[in-house]
């Protein structure tokens, strides 16, 4: 096999156009459920004076102006407009592009005011490549692959692979091995630890191994890229990394939400079909009573001669 054969065939992977139309309706229920359950407090920015802007590299490149609360108001009802109509296949690119906006005017007005989150990066890269799929994604469609829809997952699954590399990068780039040696998981647990993580401060030996472990397990996670031709093997590291975010939430209370949703592009959606679930649900917990009793045959009698 050629490096060019090879760069293509992981590159341009063909993916059920299924899978498309279940991560249309992912990103799109996700958008609704972070303005008001996972991070209501970037329509709280509409309150903020305008003095405490800080804007990033982008929203000083670009001529931005400052949010008011207008802005944060207009950019929260364009968004969630889009992702409605987006997220049932209806012009799936034509609103896929202006959710796509809307969400990057979102996320600067987020992260402009001292705080920058990491856990957006492979969903924004996920709303970007649906804007590139192809319209005509149907639910439970297995049989129509698609080099696009591989090449634009396979996009997002670098993004999700360098939100984890990335994060090691940093520590090294700002703490230097000091991150590993420091009291950084005894801090948080202090700060914000549950029943499920409090236990843990008085084994000090096991935090500092547990932050060596961290960055190891942030290294390694190009390995999910590189086992894409052993598919079950990849599903049992993605299983893997959606349990380590149940155990971050359940210890720390920090959760990846829209990351895990951008994960998902690793996972066979196209099998789910909400109507085959329908007529299964309905055919299980229809009871006899429903359904017509089937009539007896009539006796046959035979004529005499």
């Amino acid at each position: 096999m050629s490096v060019r054969t090879a760069v293509n065939g992981f590159f341009f992977e063909p993916v059920p156009l299924g899978r498309v139309a279940a991560m249309r309706f992912l990103a799109g229920l996700y958008v609704w459920i972070e303005w008001w359950a996972y991070m209501p407090f970037i329509f709280r920015h509409r309150f903020v004076p305008e003095e405490l802007y800080q804007p990033l590299f982008i929203g000083r490149v670009l001529p931005i102006p400052a949010p008011d609360y207008w802005t944060v108001t207009g950019t929260l009802v364009v968004m969630l407009a889009a992702a409605t109509p987006m997220m049932f296949g209806y012009r799936p690119k034509l609103f896929g592009w202006i959710l796509f906006v809307a969400y990057f005017e979102w996320m600067i007005i987020a992260n402009s005011y001292g705080k920058v989150d990491h856990a957006s990066f492979g969903f924004m890269t996920l709303l970007l490549v649906l804007c590139m799929m192809p319209s005509g994604a149907r639910w439970g469609d297995r049989e129509t692959p698609s080099e696009r829809a591989g090449w634009g997952f396979k996009l997002v699954q670098l993004g999700v692979v360098c939100t984890y590399f990335l994060s090691a990068w940093a520590k090294f780039r700002y703490g230097g091995f000091d991150w590993a040696d420091s009291g950084v998981f005894t801090w948080a647990i202090i700060r914000r630890g549950t029943v499920f993580s409090e236990w843990m401060l008085d084994f000090p030996r096991l935090l500092h191994a547990a932050q060596w472990g961290m960055i190891a397990f942030e290294l390694l996670t190009p390995v999910v890229l590189l086992v894409y031709r052993w598919k079950k093997v990849q599903y049992a590291i993605v299983a893997f990394l959606y349990c380590f975010h149940v155990t971050v939430f359940a210890a720390l209370g920090i959760s990846f939400l829209p990351h895990l949703v951008a994960m998902a592009c690793f996972l066979p959606l196209e099998r789910i079909d909400p109507r085959d679930m329908y007529r299964n649900a309905k055919a299980r917990f229809t009871t006899p009573k429903d359904e017509p009793a089937a009539r007896e045959p009539e006796p046959q009698f035979e004529s005499s001669p």
